[in-house]
């Protein structure tokens, strides 16, 4: 409770200060947040804390609020300087502010009911953020296709939580058990709000789609907090219910599987490289549906590890497409080739952020691959074979996009460049890498031992 009125007391008096000033004010004070929402990081394991009558908080709830304060600070720090935002950035950083605070209570509310409340409040300001800063005429379909599939997908589970309120009384997480046999669609219902929040195969559609048209701030906040609201969701809905939905859940890592290889492929074949970003952020959100309906201890940590791993890798390649495309004024592939030749430091960049998306040791992308597939071993033994390829068509999609992005066999066009990148560019990338050798030494945070 103190870190919300913390949060609203800062932004009240970051709006009596200058225009020019409340763009540096607003990133300093998302990192004082950050710092200060380390002090709820409890033990490893299961160790919940009541922080007042609405708001409690355990090791999944806090790592994920460090996650949002994080990314939603460098959003706001990158876009700063990208043309689009320029005139009404101050909109912009007031929306990315509401949205954090929605995206802050929905990891701490104690009770189903405000959780879906809060879980579908933060499409408006998504939506208003693609809608006024969208990149190109086709923003108004894809903000259809968000809010029709996460409306329409978590509607079934809003019965349910209706359900509770009206028969039990309550919907409070931890005084909930449902005990009984229920049929394969009833738990199906429930957990398909979150798994197209993920977004988990074949409901990952709207996500390209919201990539491609959302700003780069927006891109950032949508890969790296606003997806692991799901794998958050399906958590406290996997602990509500007991584990006992074996059949439902070999069905969803049977789906998963396939999407990932699915979505490697696709990334293959993109040359669109902010598609191609979120594809690859489809095939791995594969992983933590795969550890979450493990069912197991080992699984759920691999889970957490890919949510928070990914919410910094993911926010970093956006914002590396984001500083390349400003350069040439274009996404595509051949087009960016020319910036990064240009400013050589962005190679290192590029270089080290596919290193991180593919799971090259020492990321902790590579611990979170092998404790899913540990856990999924167990349910079926022949599991390694789709992984297997996942893996070899990562490395495809990986490099070929390092080597299209460096290769220096065409003669630069320097009048497609018209800007140069800023120091605080840089900065953004070097804040989103720092986070990942925390995760890489505190791995078994998430363990319940």
């Amino acid at each position: 409770m103190s870190l919300l009125i913390f949060m609203t007391l800062s932004s009240f008096c970051v709006m009596f200060l200058n225009k020019k000033d409340q763009i540096m004010a607003m990133v300093n004070s998302f990192g004082v947040w950050s710092a200060f929402s380390l002090t709820y990081w409890a033990g490893s394991g299961v160790s919940w804390e009541s922080l007042s009558n609405l708001f409690c908080i355990d090791i999944f709830s806090s790592s994920l609020i460090t996650l949002t304060l994080w990314v939603c600070g460098i959003s706001i720090l990158v876009s700063s300087s990208m043309l689009n935002l320029r005139g009404m950035f101050n909109s912009f950083w007031v929306l990315v502010t509401l949205l954090c605070f929605l995206l802050v209570q929905s990891f701490m509310v104690n009770t189903l009911a405000m959780f879906y409340v809060l879980f579908e409040s933060t499409l408006v300001p998504m939506i208003m953020i693609i809608g006024i800063w969208g990149s190109q005429f086709e923003r108004v379909p894809s903000i259809q296709y968000i809010a029709g599939y996460t409306m329409a997908g978590s509607f079934p589970l809003l019965l349910v939580i209706a359900s509770m309120e009206v028969y039990s009384g309550s919907s409070f997480i931890w005084f909930i058990s449902v005990k009984n046999s229920f049929e394969g669609v009833f738990w199906l219902f429930c957990f398909l709000g979150f798994l197209i929040k993920l977004p988990a195969f074949p409901f990952h559609t709207w996500l390209p789609k919201a990539h491609v048209q959302a700003p780069v701030g927006g891109s950032v906040i949508l890969a790296g907090i606003l997806l692991k609201l799901g794998g958050y969701g399906i958590t406290r809905l996997m602990m509500l219910f007991s584990y006992t939905l074996e059949p439902v859940g070999i069905l969803v890592i049977s789906f998963s599987l396939y999407g990932s290889v699915y979505g490697a492929l696709m990334c293959i074949r993109q040359n669109d490289v902010k598609k191609l970003i979120a594809f690859s952020s489809v095939s791995h959100m594969a992983f933590p549906v795969i550890g979450l309906f493990s069912c197991t201890e080992v699984g759920l940590v691999g889970a957490y590890i890919m949510l928070v791993s990914h919410g910094f890798i993911s926010s970093g390649l956006f914002v590396l497409c984001g500083i390349t495309s400003e350069l040439v004024h274009s996404r595509k592939v051949k087009m960016m080739n020319k910036g990064v030749r240009l400013i050589p430091q962005l190679a290192i960049f590029w270089l080290v952020a596919l290193m991180a998306n593919l799971g090259v040791p020492p990321c902790p992308v590579i611990i979170s691959e092998v404790l899913s597939v540990l856990s999924a071993i167990a349910i079926w033994p022949w599991v390694f074979v789709p992984l297997l390829l996942y893996l070899i068509l990562s490395g495809v999609y990986s490099f070929s996009l390092y080597c299209q992005l460096t290769e220096s066999s065409s003669k630069m066009n320097m009048e497609l460049l018209f800007s140069e990148v800023q120091a605080k560019d840089i900065h953004a990338l070097v804040f989103l890498f720092y986070p990942l050798a925390e995760v890489l030494f505190k791995w078994d945070l998430w363990s319940m031992v």
